[in-house]
């Protein structure tokens, strides 16, 4: 199933980062849930040495509708304060 939403462009992995403050992973998970994105897997990487300690890494796993939405997606956590890096 993954390789055929990856040939799709519809499959998005994406590591970005959120504030180490409750309730903060949460507001991204809405933002994304705004955007139609439907969450496959949340990985938080917080003992990564390049993150400040304010800080908790993230990496998702995303089913989007095509790869233009991919992009959307990608620019709109930018927008907003989230960066984002994608890997797949």
């Amino acid at each position: 199933m993954r390789h055929g939403l990856a040939v799709a462009g519809r499959y998005l992995v994406v590591r970005s980062r959120v504030p180490d403050r409750p309730g903060e992973l949460a507001k991204l998970l809405t933002l994304l849930a705004n955007e139609r994105v439907n969450v496959v897997a949340v990985d938080h990487q917080r003992e990564t040495a390049d993150l400040p300690v304010s800080d908790t890494g993230v990496e998702l796993t995303l089913v989007t509708r095509d790869s233009a939405h991919c992009d959307e997606i990608l620019a709109t956590m930018a927008r907003l304060g989230y960066p984002a890096e994608r890997l797949t």
